[in-house]
């Protein structure tokens, strides 16, 4: 069966997507190691792969750990597939009976899919179809951060994550275990991983950097896949406990991630924690709200509507398309334009600031078209 790439396209009016733009990545061997043999365990194993922008700077590690995962999977008569996620982006492998050669391709030909990192989506879509009502144990190996998103880039979704975990779970004669290797160290995404790892009692978390040699890669495939492991076993590494970082805003991003500190209570922060209008949309280099795309507001202005001796600034921001001039004046016109509706919807004028910044304060390179939507955004920053 030949390797699949599936790109989905949304439908939904929140986001748009250009054409991907794929970075060339340096390619990074994976460590070299030689499967364990004995009784296979599991009836399904299905590696997932978080290929998506907060992977970034950390892609080639990653898909580094992915080829040697599949390297360390033992032969033998079972079920299994890869998928690779990011954004509404989808590549990998559909579950069959287990071939390496398949498997290593896929992992060895794994692209950069850049977008949001909608795990849920991929739990909810892609590993319940994979799984489905099949019998026996399955085996669920996810690489990843753990700094997971909706599909508009807003963080806060660890509990709706867990839940689309616990559904693909159902419906099977036989337990589901997962298996998380955290890429990177966020104490965030960590506890999201180690959460998810504890959804059953054959579950398990460690990080990326504790599958650095050949013996610990066996050990880990011993454990996933195998039911028992003749000969002694190498100690293994132990998976740090740390101690949650505090939130003092309440808003799901820890404070030493959080960008923007002091934000309301039930505001729609995004990964860095700032309150970003996403489900906001302008008219092509214009500065009127499209129609239809105002109603998704209607939160804002609630938690404004709750704090009604606060105070805010409207910041605008483009990307770098177009003279800076022209952008500044772009970003602020568009400010402008959601000042005048939330007034419109009854919000007190004394209560706004109006800031553009063009294209001065980028979030990330606009290097491609899911960069370039995420730099054109409008903000809100507490003043008082």
């Amino acid at each position: 069966m030949s390797r699949v790439k599936v790109h989905l396209c949304l439908t939904a009016c929140v986001i748009v997507l250009g054409a991907c733009a794929r970075a060339p990545i340096p390619y990074q061997d994976p460590v070299p190691v030689t499967p364990p043999s004995g009784p296979i365990a599991v009836r399904q194993a299905v590696t997932i792969f978080d290929a998506s922008g907060s992977q970034a700077d950390r892609f080639a590690d990653g898909k580094a750990t992915l080829e040697s995962v599949v390297a360390a999977m033992p032969d033998g008569a079972y079920q299994a597939g890869q998928i690779h996620f990011g954004g509404t982006d989808r590549e990998g492998v559909p579950v069959s009976a287990f071939d390496r050669s398949q498997l290593a391709s896929a992992a060895r030909e794994a692209t950069f899919l850049e977008g949001t990192s909608p795990l849920y989506a991929a739990f909810e879509n892609d590993l319940a179809a994979a799984i489905g009502d099949g019998e026996g144990r399955a085996a669920v190996v996810l690489i990843s951060d753990g700094l997971a998103t909706d599909l508009a880039g807003r963080s806060g979704v660890e509990e709706r994550t867990l839940e689309a975990a616990r559904r693909a779970m159902e419906g099977r004669d036989g337990e589901v275990c997962f298996h998380t290797i955290q890429s990177g160290d966020s104490v965030v995404g960590g506890a999201l991983l180690q959460s998810i790892a504890g959804l059953s009692e054959c579950g398990s978390a460690r990080n990326a950097s504790s599958l650095s040699s050949a013996s610990a890669l066996q050990a880990f495939a011993r454990e996933v896949y195998l039911s028992e492991a003749p000969g002694p076993e190498p100690e293994p590494a132990a998976t740090p406990v740390s101690t949650p970082l505090p939130d003092s805003d309440g808003d799901g991003v820890a404070d030493p991630m959080d960008a923007c500190a002091g934000t309301l209570a039930r505001a729609r922060v995004d990964s860095r924690g700032c309150w970003t209008l996403s489900e906001l949309r302008f008219a092509v280099n214009g500065d009127e709200i499209e129609m239809g795309f105002a109603s998704g507001l209607s939160e804002d202005i609630e938690v404004l509507e709750a704090n009604p001796d606060v105070r805010v600034r409207i910041d605008g921001h483009t990307d770098s398309d177009g003279s800076a001039a022209y952008n500044q004046s772009l970003s602020r016109r568009r400010a402008e334009s959601v000042r005048d509706y939330m007034v419109s919807q009854g919000l007190d004028a004394d209560r706004f600031e109006i800031r553009g910044f063009g294209e001065s304060q980028p979030i990330g390179p606009n290097d491609s078209e899911e960069s370039k939507r995420r730099n054109r955004r409008v903000e809100l920053t507490i003043l008082d």
